[in-house]
């Protein structure tokens, strides 16, 4: 795939170094940058918190910590005492690919790290509540062994790493006996690393020169809102719905390609810009005490991907061929599940749910950075409460469907890819 843009498609001569730049960056652009960023259901991070994790497929209703915030911050309102917690969640995430000629490539360094702190608790006479959440929404890494990437050596990136901060101050209120409101600030802030491999022989026409490296990185902070309600409808009976407003991170940093041999100092160093542009979520539960110790929940979400339609990138206007426009198309989805808890004895409480999500990613603008399918999620809980102490820990094993890209706007994507994916989460909370 040799796409130069905003320029002529010759081979430079070395008399003409400045040409020779400014495609060689377009050109990287289209390889390295236009492919995304990272895995996940689309962009977004496996389930919040061990609870959020333990009953993935039914989290709105009846979650009852501070982890609400992320879930549905209505349900603050309910809470009795203030409460901290620390639930890092901790996913395995492996990717094998075949292409249709049989080349094969695999990911390294499955493990991610993903911390998430909650505090909330109530404010004056108990009609009021505040909480505080910082957790990683959006995000996971893609890193593809460089030794094995021949499939697609040049035309996506072996390192793609996207990472969220979402801080998120959140006030709940009990407008009625049996309704409470919750709203809250989404304060997100964002990095997107890339790696890639650029062919200078190739580019040049030259030979045994050595492959460039492409290291593109910036960040950027977004804003946003959410809110959640929850509803009594009837005795045990309760529904929950839920808005998070899209986020808009606009990115600025650097790029550099090296062994850059038609330039002084053989490195190429210039501006990045970029943009992505994070779904709007709605979201609804209906839950059911079955009993004292029994809670059923089943839970719906649709997230508007389709913002998501290009990928701009842009670079100093000055250098020739340097911005472009990445056709992403995604599609709006939805996820559905259902989930329940047992507390089958004092202080201990069993959780398990199903959830199926459905991926946004299209075939045509399929890429190895966003590897992406359909998934099934079964999801296991266990928590402890004793005193002041809650301890809790979640197991969730993700069942990809694989894929084969049989139609692509880059051949080079054609194939089957098959994923494997481990989540677990663990939290300690305290009641003060």
């Amino acid at each position: 795939m040799l796409s130069f843009l905003g320029g002529s498609e010759r081979r430079a001569s070395a008399g003409e170094p400045r040409a020779e730049y400014g495609a060689a960056l377009g050109w990287l652009l289209v390889l390295t940058l236009g492919v995304g960023w990272c895995q996940g259901e689309g962009l977004r991070s496996p389930t919040v918190g061990a609870q959020g994790l333990g009953t993935s497929g039914g989290r709105m209703v009846f979650i009852d910590d501070a982890s609400a915030v992320a879930h549905n911050p209505a349900n603050l309102a309910d809470l009795e005492s203030w409460t901290a917690s620390f639930e890092p969640t901790l996913a395995y995430h492996s990717v094998s690919y075949r292409s249709p000629a049989g080349a094969r490539a695999e990911t390294v360094d499955p493990w991610k790290f993903l911390p998430h702190i909650f505090a909330a608790g109530p404010v004056g006479s108990g009609a009021v509540a505040a909480g505080l959440g910082v957790t990683a929404p959006y995000g996971l890494s893609v890193v593809w062994d460089a030794d094995l990437t021949d499939p697609f050596r040049y035309t996506a990136p072996y390192h793609n790493e996207l990472e969220t901060i979402n801080v998120n101050p959140t006030l709940a209120f009990k407008l009625h006996p049996k309704v409470r409101l919750g709203v809250g600030l989404d304060i997100l802030w964002s990095e997107l690393t890339l790696k890639q491999y650029y062919p200078w022989s190739v580019v040049l026409a030259t030979p045994g020169l050595p492959d460039g490296r492409i290291v593109a990185r910036g960040d950027g902070v977004g804003w946003g809102a959410n809110l959640g309600l929850s509803w009594d409808i009837a005795e045990r009976h309760r529904v929950a719905l839920g808005f998070r407003s899209p986020v808009d991170v606009d990115y600025e940093g650097d790029l550099k390609v090296s062994n850059a041999v038609v330039v002084p100092g053989g490195r190429i160093h210039t501006d990045l810009k970029s943009r992505i542009e994070f779904p709007t979520t709605l979201s609804a539960g209906y839950g059911v005490r079955v009993s004292d110790r029994v809670r059923l929940e089943a839970n719906v979400e649709w997230l508007e991907f389709s913002r998501f339609e290009e990928l701009n990138l842009e670079v100093p206007a000055a250098l020739p061929g340097l911005t472009t426009r990445i056709r992403e198309d995604w599609d709006d989805t939805f996820t559905v599940g259902v989930g329940g808890s047992w507390e089958f004895a004092d202080g201990w409480t069993l959780r398990i749910s199903y959830q199926y999500f459905e991926s946004p990613v299209p075939e045509q603008t399929y890429s190895p950075s966003i590897p992406d399918a359909n998934q099934h999620a079964v999801t296991v809980g266990l928590r402890w409460q004793t005193g002041r102490h809650r301890f809790e820990a979640a197991y969730g094993r993700v069942f990809y469907e694989d894929r084969t890209i049989d139609s692509n706007q880059n051949a080079a994507y054609l194939g089957r890819y098959e994923t494997e994916v481990h989540l677990v989460s663990l939290a300690y909370g305290f009641s003060f």
